[in-house]
């Protein structure tokens, strides 16, 4: 634990991923493993101990993180135009933030003058946005929470009043998750491969990523999945993919009939319903936007798949191990997450938060993405599920994102770590269905004979 909170409090020193460079993801990888050691040392203590150290150690390790700096990503600040427009009667989707009708409401924070670009060591007519040029790409529930956030005033604390409400939601979900797993007779102890995460610290108290309200809503869903609360899932699910598109991965494990339900119209009515809720509550996020601006609400999404080489077939690393690109590596990559979402559908036995993992493990190791706040969901789910093993997939986005911004290699920093990642959740997956190697098996005992039998013998 000790470990975890030094190499956090480096991090937030550090000053960021363009001054820290490299020296930053060395700091992340020991963090890691910090985390690692503090988390497998926490599961095996007494649950009262457990549950005392984890409350404490969340509440500090996350109040480290709102005192460092945003230091992977610059997103929170689009999070802040957003809002900002919006609280000017202006549809977020209509314009892109350079658009000369916005000038107007550029603040020297967002837009600083020349004095302030030579600060960021940027030339002058700088804006601290990313893609100026591009209309957003978070979609409407996002929206509303980005009104929120200048309607309340805390836009007005700059960095620090957008990474205090992620914080908050990041305690919420831990709170969430302890919630949901002794509700339903699991060790709450698996909360703490969230709640000390170094992923999902960093990426909510520190750089404030909106994802972790998407999260939160799809850890609900989930919860209601293993109640069987269809509507319930389908909402929760509805508003989660109107916060971050990710959720709606999670649509087959929802539509699957329960064991214990049997027959075609068991299977309709689930589908029906959860399709229902989700569909609503999409619809009406999105209409008001239709309405006002049209297709443009799709906002920067399709140029954001081609520029992350969705669209050339280049972004699926592990597939190119296997010398697949182009149109192939597409084909491929949809056939295998079809796949894995038709499996999830057929597994009426299993927990949902597994299927859940695993399904969303799976479409990860398919689309290798280069953004590691993406993986809070896979983060959130793998400690509901209680599978340890799928934060390797997680935080192997991390050597990708570096290579990305500091013009490393792309191809071998992703293919590494995602390879490496991929044969670790095998290999646990290995051994707990086989069982630990050289585990002594019991055999189960006999029932006992009947007299007549016992007679026979003697």
């Amino acid at each position: 634990m000790l470990g975890s909170g030094v190499a956090e409090f480096e991090i937030s020193a550090s000053g960021g991923i363009l001054v820290a460079r490299w020296h930053l993801l060395a700091l992340l990888a020991g963090w890691s493993l910090a985390f690692a050691v503090a988390a497998r040392s926490l599961v095996q203590l007494p649950r009262r101990t457990a549950m005392g150290l984890l409350v404490a150690g969340t509440l500090a390790f996350t109040g480290l993180a709102v005192a460092g700096h945003p230091e992977l990503s610059d997103d929170l600040y689009r999070y802040a135009w957003d809002g900002h427009v919006q609280a000017s009667g202006i549809d977020p989707y209509r314009y892109p933030p350079d658009d000369p009708r916005l000038s107007g409401l550029r603040d020297p924070w967002l837009w600083p003058d020349p004095a302030g670009c030579a600060q960021l060591h940027r030339p002058a007519g700088c804006t601290r946005l990313n893609r100026p040029d591009a209309r957003t790409i978070y979609p409407p529930v996002a929206q509303e929470y980005f009104r929120f956030l200048h309607a309340t005033g805390l836009t007005s604390w700059r960095e620090r009043g957008l990474q205090l409400p992620a914080a908050v939601a990041h305690l919420a979900l831990t709170g969430l998750l302890l919630a949901a797993l002794r509700s339903l007779g699991r060790d709450p102890r698996r909360a703490v491969l969230y709640a000390w995460c170094p992923l999902a610290l960093l990426e909510t108290g520190m750089d404030a990523h909106v994802d972790v309200l998407a999260v939160g809503l799809a850890v609900g869903a989930v919860w209601a999945m293993e109640r069987r609360r269809s509507a319930v899932a389908g909402l929760l699910l509805g508003f989660g993919t109107a916060v971050k598109l990710l959720p709606a991965l999670l649509l087959p494990v929802a539509l699957r009939r329960p064991a214990t339900l049997a027959g075609r119209n068991a299977a309709v009515r689930r589908w029906t319903t959860v399709l229902g809720c989700w569909t609503a509550v999409l619809g009406l996020a999105y209409l008001p936007h239709v309405l006002a601006v049209g297709p443009a609400v799709l906002g920067y999404l399709p140029n954001y798949l081609q520029e992350e080489n969705y669209g050339s077939g280049s972004r699926f690393l592990l597939l190119g191990l296997i010398g697949l690109s182009g149109r192939v590596a597409q084909d491929v990559a949809l056939v295998v997450i079809a796949g894995a979402a038709g499996w999830s559908l057929l597994r009426r036995h299993a927990p949902a938060a597994r299927v859940a993992v695993e399904l969303t493990g799976i479409v990860f190791l398919v689309v290798t993405p280069v953004q590691p706040w993406y993986a809070l969901l896979l983060v959130a789910l793998a400690a509901f599920a209680g599978r340890a093993e799928w934060l390797l997939v997680a935080l192997a986005g991390y050597p990708l994102y570096f290579a990305a911004v500091l013009n490393g290699n792309m191809t071998v920093l992703g293919r590494l770590p995602y390879g490496i990642a991929a044969v670790g959740v095998i290999a646990a997956t290995g051994v707990r269905h086989f069982g630990e190697p050289g585990r002594v098996r019991h055999p189960a005992p006999s029932k006992p004979d009947s007299p007549d039998a016992a007679a026979a013998r003697n």
